[in-house]
């Protein structure tokens, strides 16, 4: 992990496919618990999960599956899927940056995340079912979320590979960007996040996830705790008293 002007990076990199093999898996949870440390010491206030390489992620190595009995394989599940888990709860804003191919595991991670950016030619695929397994980190439910049963239906029982165009079009990656310039204006979109109210972003998480898990009036019924613990932090009298001041969009936020 690397901090830099308040972002957190999360890089995949086991070349030259970044398969999550016993060794890469223990990497990234090591990562994702130093970022979530950095939030709590106030240093990392965006971070970014992105891989080295021309592969963004082929998955988890086929190796790690062999001869596993039942508790076995849901054991190793347990432990993909609170990866995901423990990546979705960082209270911080989170961008996967997805360039090449990424598959199951990878593309479970990426899904944890907030928001994806991709290159125009990266492609996507929970494959699983094309060696008779299901997506055991998650990917399945949260594909759900963003594309709809019927297209996440499609995507996990064919086990195909679809370009980033679909994904867009399903509403799966927010943006496209010629792979050129994916890593530049990514960086530049999650420090300008990491400037932004750290708390009121991380209290508007939780509102998101409350109606996306549970619909609107969840999400209506935490709302006013969470919108007026605000008005407990720095940033939110800051905020107004440069609005009146400066004008729209030029408080600075310190993320207290």
């Amino acid at each position: 992990m690397v901090l830099e002007r308040g972002v957190a990076e999360l890089t995949i990199d086991g070349p030259p496919l970044n398969l999550f093999d016993a060794e890469m898996t223990a990497d990234v949870e090591a990562a994702i618990a130093e970022v979530t440390a950095s939030v709590r010491e106030h240093r990392a206030r965006a971070m970014v999960l992105r891989a080295a390489g021309k592969v963004f992620c082929a998955g988890v190595d086929v190796h790690e599956f062999e001869g596993l009995s039942s508790t076995e394989g849901s054991r190793l599940m347990a432990r993909f899927l609170s990866i995901t888990q423990s990546l979705e709860a960082l209270p911080i804003p989170t961008l996967a940056v997805v360039h090449g191919l990424n598959l199951t595991l990878g593309m479970e991670l990426c899904l944890a995340c907030d928001m994806i950016w991709a290159a125009t030619d990266a492609s996507f695929g929970l494959v699983e079912a094309t060696v008779g397994l299901a997506p055991g980190a998650g990917g399945t439910q949260r594909l759900v979320a963003r594309a709809g049963y019927a297209r996440a239906a499609e995507f996990v029982m064919t086990g195909d590979i679809y370009g980033a165009d679909v994904m867009h079009e399903w509403g799966v990656i927010n943006r496209l960007v010629p792979a050129a310039d994916l890593a530049a204006q990514a960086r530049a979109f999650a420090e300008r996040l990491a400037g932004g109210p750290t708390a009121a972003i991380a209290a508007a998480k939780r509102i998101l996830r409350a109606a996306r898990d549970h619909g609107v009036a969840a999400g209506d019924s935490i709302t006013p705790p969470e919108t007026g613990a605000l008005f407990a932090t720095a940033d939110l009298p800051g905020g107004l008293a440069s609005l009146l001041v400066n004008g729209p969009r030029r408080a600075v936020f310190s993320g207290r």
